[in-house]
């Protein structure tokens, strides 16, 4: 009996190294994408479908997710040819042990992270499609520095939309991407931006928090965001034992259709708090939006 307890026993703790292992490397490395059929019935019936790649919480750092990496992913998202690419936030930060609260906030950071950051900033760059590559801020983003942000992405030929409406013209059918503000460390008005784009245009909302979903001043027929990392490390049978924001569990499959309306949401490709991944490997996100009779997402059949 005591050599089968022994056994029993280095089984276990195999087992445990392995998921560890796993966790703390592997997983947080790996990247899946994940297509969905996205019907919205807010959307004139003459739109053409447009094809969206979307991506959050980038969480630069010098452990899993370093700018040569970015660049790596921007290539595989070429792959996909979008015709739009949406980023929702949390480009920078995140590292509890480089930061207090904020994980990473850019005075409690040295030169040399703080160069990674940036680096890491002008990457985004990389990301390519023919309508445009948007973006808007994440919490970590101002804990890290909003003006530093957006200084960098001038740089850029990415669009930062700050409570701000932009419109895509196509021959099929116009598409405006509202940018909405985050949360927690800005001031968001979805009045305001969805007031700069015609009523009834066809219209994408992008915001950080998926939490904004139910504000009610959101009438948004269709959002989408980040920040959940879908709990980053998930357990067979609880889900998330960490849940930083309402809608971690049930957008944990990267959506919801609540009252007609839809709220997408990706795991995101870095890691916050520690750097580890269980359960909730890093997500590139491809969305083919068109026009339904209603509300409805689904896992993409070729």
């Amino acid at each position: 009996m005591r050599k089968w307890g022994r056994i029993i026993w280095g089984v276990i703790g195999l087992g445990v190294i392995a998921m560890a292992a796993d966790a703390f490397w592997f997983e947080p490395r790996s990247t899946v994408v994940s297509e969905f059929d996205v019907e919205v019935p807010a959307w004139p019936k003459d739109t053409a479908p447009l094809r969206v790649v979307l991506l959050s919480d980038i969480h630069v750092d010098d452990v899993h997710m370093p700018p040569e990496r970015v660049r790596k992913i921007a290539e595989q998202v070429a792959g996909l040819k979008p015709d739009v690419i949406l980023l929702a936030g949390d480009y920078i930060g995140g590292d509890v042990f480089k930061g207090r609260k904020e994980f990473g906030a850019r005075p409690m950071r040295s030169p040399e992270m703080i160069a990674l950051d940036e680096e890491g900033l002008r990457a985004l760059d990389s990301f390519k499609a023919p309508l445009g590559t948007y973006a808007v801020m994440g919490n970590h983003d101002c804990w890290w520095d909003c003006d530093r942000v957006r200084e960098i992405f001038a740089e850029t030929q990415v669009t930062f939309l700050e409570n701000r409406a932009f419109r895509i013209e196509r021959p099929s059918g116009d598409v405006w991407i509202l940018g909405v503000e985050d949360g927690q460390t800005q001031n968001p008005d979805f009045p305001a931006t969805a007031a700069q784009a015609p009523a009834g245009a066809a219209t994408l909302t992008l915001t950080h928090n998926p939490g904004l979903f139910d504000w009610e001043s959101n009438h948004a027929p269709i959002q989408l965001s980040g920040h959940s990392h879908a709990g980053q490390v998930r357990l067979p049978l609880i889900g998330a034992p960490v849940r930083v924001v309402r809608h971690t569990e049930d957008t944990a499959d990267g959506y919801e259709v609540i009252n007609g309306r839809i709220l997408i949401v990706t795991r995101g490709l870095g890691s916050s708090g520690i750097p580890v991944r269980f359960g909730a490997p890093p997500q590139i996100m491809l969305l083919n939006i068109r026009p339904g009779t209603e509300a409805h997402v689904r896992p993409h059949q070729p």
